[in-house]
């Protein structure tokens, strides 16, 4: 089931959330929440609730420019795992767009005149780390950070020997407090949360570059229609049935993370309000049952302006908890929430990336 956990809408205590906490979902717009159980935006007919998943995109197809396939080169491709889901395939209407053409050549003019963050290596690592088959849990930030060496490709987190943000760092306390994930003992001494995303935590930004020192500066040029794309992808995955989901031999593989049967959903853990509308907004494109195999978690933003001062706050959530509850219900292996040890599961090295297979944050 689907649900959100805003509180009424308050009138008072409305804040703003600095620029340095874009890349964690900032939530710059003014905080109301609502602390209801509320069913995702329903459709609007009886009839419109029983209809097919909505068709894929459509679009003419046209020779990518040299700019499209510089960008797509980044994104790697996944060998050996026929009739497997992957980012390449879903997203392949997109990617032929008029709209991701003009997305990629305004990237690479940005690159050619200003400092753009992250780095074009890092520009997919949500993507490269967290395969369409692996994921589990979505989290969904705003901005890349716009400061020299922090954006690495992952909501919420920088490369070890960065300053941990703010918001991260209350991301650890609720962790830390949270009795129901005791292996999460102490707090990390870094902010690199690639092991979430090898477990399948898909820690995805809105916009996927930036301007160095410019927050908001790639805002509405095409970021936000992709990304709407990957977040289409991942409920569409889980639609498609099991005949998507057999190898050449019949073999079923997971929907998920090669765990259980496939098509029983996905975590979305949203803080703050441009997250939970980004989620919703695409949830609503898909008919109620579809929708249902999802669970959605909201509560306000990690900020220090929001984490403790609306009515649904981020502290005290134990959203983590909550996540790993609804994974074990689907069969799923919880998240080990940790950011430093080994992981039990192999791992796949991606040519953009390291391997984490004794990953101790410091690799980037």
């Amino acid at each position: 089931m689907i649900t959100s956990f805003f509180a009424p809408r308050s009138k008072t205590g409305k804040k703003r959330v600095v620029e340095d906490e874009r890349e964690g979902g900032g939530d710059n717009s003014r905080t109301k929440r609502r602390d209801e159980r509320v069913v995702a935006p329903p459709s609007e007919s009886s009839s419109a609730s029983d209809a097919m998943t909505p068709p894929l995109p459509t679009t003419t197809r046209r020779p990518l420019s040299d700019e499209a396939i510089a960008l797509l080169s980044l994104l790697c491709e996944e060998e050996g795992r026929e009739h497997v889901p992957d980012w390449r395939s879903a997203l392949e209407m997109h990617f032929a767009s008029s709209s991701f053409s003009s997305l990629a050549k305004f990237v690479a003019r940005e690159r050619a005149s200003h400092t753009v963050y992250p780095p074009p290596r890092s520009v997919f690592s949500a993507l490269n780390l967290t395969p369409l088959h692996r994921v589990k849990v979505v989290i969904v930030g705003q901005d890349p950070y716009h400061q020299p060496n922090q954006g690495h490709g992952l909501s919420f987190s920088v490369p070890a020997g960065v300053m941990i943000p703010p918001s991260l760092r209350n991301i650890y306390k609720e962790l830390l407090n949270d009795p129901n994930v005791p292996e999460f003992d102490s707090l990390p001494r870094h902010g690199n949360l690639e092991r979430w995303a090898r477990q399948g935590v898909l820690l995805l930004n809105n916009v996927l570059t930036v301007r160095r020192g410019e927050a908001a500066s790639h805002a509405k040029r095409g970021w936000e229609e992709f990304t709407d794309r990957i977040i289409e992808a991942v409920v569409r995955r889980d639609a498609m049935g099991i005949e998507a989901m057999m190898t050449r031999d019949g073999r079923i593989v997971g929907g998920i993370d090669d765990e259980g049967c496939p098509g029983t959903g996905v975590v979305f853990l949203l803080w703050g309000k441009p997250a939970s509308l980004k989620a919703t907004t695409v949830l609503a494109k898909f008919n109620n049952g579809e929708r249902a195999r999802h669970v959605v978690i909201t509560c306000s933003h990690p900020s220090p302006l929001g984490a403790t001062k609306t009515s649904s706050p981020f502290m005290g959530s134990r959203c983590f908890s909550r996540a790993n509850e609804e994974l074990a219900m689907r069969g799923k292996k919880p998240i080990d929430w940790r950011v430093d040890g080994p992981l039990e599961c192999g791992v796949e090295k991606c040519p953009h990336g390291v391997s984490m297979d004794k990953f101790d944050g410091s690799d980037l």
